[in-house]
């Protein structure tokens, strides 16, 4: 299938968000639907916001829009000017103790993928910055680096998807994205122009070990992340096909809960050691997953990951300064 590109609108441009679980934040803006780096291990195809709009998507032009991902992006145009309508007229905003009413960009797509999904992405942050938002930028492109004059803000923290740093097996992994070389280059270039970071250790393909690890959290704590993220590659939906379509034979290892779980609970272990070797633990912020229950021994352990605050500072950029009435809700379990 050719690359099917394109414009959607979108009703509402900020959407709450249950990734709280995970510490990442409270809402999310996401400026396109689908993605062009194709990432084979990549679970957002086989979400509601891709599920429910095959149809949809179909009629644009995408015969699979699974198997297809990585072939289609459909940018929200209308995404800065519709955003800053709904945070004039928004009198409540979320604020958990885990999210800390952070606003993600992006959950289901890459915000700096190429120059119109950027262009946007410039926009959207400046309109939340405006409004005293707190942002949070997850991105595997480099071209972040060209916004460093509005992302180098208190209110602001960017994050880079860095699992390893092999570049050839990156192009069998994530075919179409930046290569994890020239993501390393632009972290230790923001990180010189003094800009908050963040680290996403993950997806890790089953082939890393304690020495893997240890060698690649050393690198990393080049740049000083605040906090350094991390799970591991999780077969499910599509993505187990898409990976052994793109000739990763250790997607196998992980197809059957019990394989997978197995190698969870190995990295973690081995992750952990090795940032304890190399001093960065208090950093490193485990996204467990609930299919792990039942199949750990220590479940508080497992349960304690759920709804944990990051050790991100934010202090200095308190929710008193929103423009819009703060709400706390209460954390779930």
């Amino acid at each position: 299938m050719s690359t099917v590109k394109g414009t959607e609108e979108i009703a509402s441009p900020l959407q709450e968000s249950a990734l709280n679980k995970k510490g990442l934040c409270d809402y999310v803006v996401n400026v396109a639907s689908g993605c062009l780096h194709g990432c084979t291990f990549c679970y957002v195809p086989s979400t509601p916001a891709i599920r429910t709009r095959q149809a949809q998507l179909r009629e644009k032009g995408v015969s699979d829009p699974q198997m297809d991902w990585g072939q289609y992006l459909f940018v929200r145009e209308e995404i800065p000017e519709k955003l800053e309508k709904t945070l004039k007229n928004k009198r409540t905003w979320r604020e958990t103790d885990s999210g800390r009413g952070v606003v993600l960009l992006c959950s289901g797509t890459d915000p700096y993928q190429n120059k119109q999904t950027a262009s946007i992405t410039r926009k959207t942050v400046e309109v939340l910055s405006k409004n005293n938002k707190k942002v949070r930028i997850l991105t595997r492109s480099p071209l972040w680096i060209k916004d460093i004059d509005i992302l180098h803000r208190s209110n602001v923290i960017v994050g880079m998807s860095l699992p390893f740093l092999d570049d050839v097996l990156s192009r069998k992994i994530e075919p179409q994205a930046p290569p994890p070389t020239e993501r390393y280059q632009a972290l230790m270039e923001g990180y010189k122009a003094g800009c908050r970071l963040y680290v996403a250790v993950a997806p890790t393909p089953p082939t890393m070990t304690l020495d893997d690890f240890k060698i690649h959290l050393e690198k990393i704590m080049c740049f000083e992340p605040e906090v350094i993220f991390w799970e591991p590659i999780n077969a499910r939906g599509t993505n187990g096909k898409r990976m052994i379509a793109a000739g990763l034979d250790f997607a196998t290892s992980v197809m059957t809960k019990k394989s997978w779980a197995e190698c969870f609970i190995r990295q973690w272990e081995e992750i952990e050691t090795a940032a304890e070797i190399v001093g960065c633990v208090d950093r490193l912020h485990i996204w467990p997953d609930p299919e792990l229950r039942g199949c750990v021994d220590d479940e508080a352990k497992l349960e304690s990951w759920f709804y944990r605050r990051t050790v991100e500072k934010w202090d200095s950029f308190s929710a008193s300064q929103t423009q819009t009435k703060s709400t706390r809700t209460v954390r779930k379990k």
